[in-house]
């Protein structure tokens, strides 16, 4: 593992700085999901809210240039969102990290766990890598003390 190997993994900052402070490009988002679920069990423990609750739903890539330098699966309670946030948020094109400096959100980044894995061959297809080594992790991030969005990343190696 390289140095930008170890900041992926550590990180409690912005993935979108880090991204766009190694490919010296603006970051973009391509939104291949977005809906919103209810929340069952598992996922309401998971941010602690109740079963049913309205949970945002988004898959995207963050691309620089064309090229998907991560994936991430996100979920965020509506019910801890002030409307223009869920406005952007449900807009889609607009990175988290930016949607929260945007709106002057205080937070901090709880990283769960994260790891170094080999893509299944659907990931891999996805993210268009021949190595398929990646950084994955999971973390919150909290806001007044609640869990504001849990996020899943993945980083294909091979472009950092």
């Amino acid at each position: 593992m390289n140095a930008i190997h170890r900041i992926l993994m550590s990180t409690d900052g912005s993935i979108t700085a880090i991204i766009e402070a190694v490919t010296q490009k603006k970051v973009e988002v391509e939104t291949l999901e977005q809906r919103v679920i209810r929340a069952d069990k598992e996922l309401a423990e998971l941010l602690e809210v109740n079963e049913g609750d309205e949970v945002n739903y988004r898959v995207v890539y963050l691309k620089a240039d064309g090229e998907i330098y991560a994936k991430a699966i996100s979920f965020t309670p509506l019910k801890r969102l002030e409307n223009s946030f869920k406005e952007d948020l449900m807009r889609a094109d607009i990175p988290i990290g930016r949607i929260m400096k945007k709106h002057n959100i205080e937070a901090r980044r709880e990283i769960r766990w994260s790891r170094v894995e080999d893509a299944d061959s659907k990931l891999a297809e996805e993210l268009g890598i021949n190595d398929k080594r990646v950084i994955s992790r999971n973390y919150n991030i909290i806001h007044r003390g609640k869990v504001l969005i849990n996020i899943t990343e993945f980083f294909p190696m091979e472009r950092f």
